[in-house]
């Protein structure tokens, strides 16, 4: 069941492609994306703001970890390509995966940061 719903979000953007984007690299890019995402909205609302009021203006921080989480999930894909060989690291079709993906990763960051940041002590305001 997941991996259908995977699969349908992907080509949605993505298309219809090779196999083995569909059998390997989707989900692998899916679950990376939402460990990643996770995990650098945890870093933010629990460690970095979390015990204390270390950073008073944390609006400037949650760009960067929203940022940062894009761009780890656009390189994930070059490599989650590379490890399957009918897939081309550096192709068209890998690169458009790359930016759906990126995409896609802003805003499970940003949904995800709606439910963090209802427990989270000095972010609680971040992003709006």
């Amino acid at each position: 069941m997941l991996p259908d719903i995977v699969n349908f979000l992907y080509e949605l953007l993505h298309g219809d492609q090779d196999p083995v984007y569909e059998d390997k690299i989707y989900l692998t890019a899916a679950i990376t994306l939402v460990l990643s995402a996770l995990a650098l909205g945890i870093i933010f609302y629990y460690l970095l703001n979390g015990f204390r009021a270390k950073y008073s203006k944390t609006w400037p921080w949650w760009w960067l970890f929203l940022i940062a989480t894009v761009v780890f999930n656009f390189v994930s894909v070059l490599f989650i390509a590379h490890d399957f060989p009918p897939a081309e690291a550096f192709s068209a079709v890998t690169f458009g995966l790359c930016f759906i993906n990126a995409a896609y990763s802003a805003v499970v960051f940003f949904f995800l940061s709606l439910l963090l940041k209802l427990v989270s002590p000095h972010a609680s305001k971040t992003p709006f």
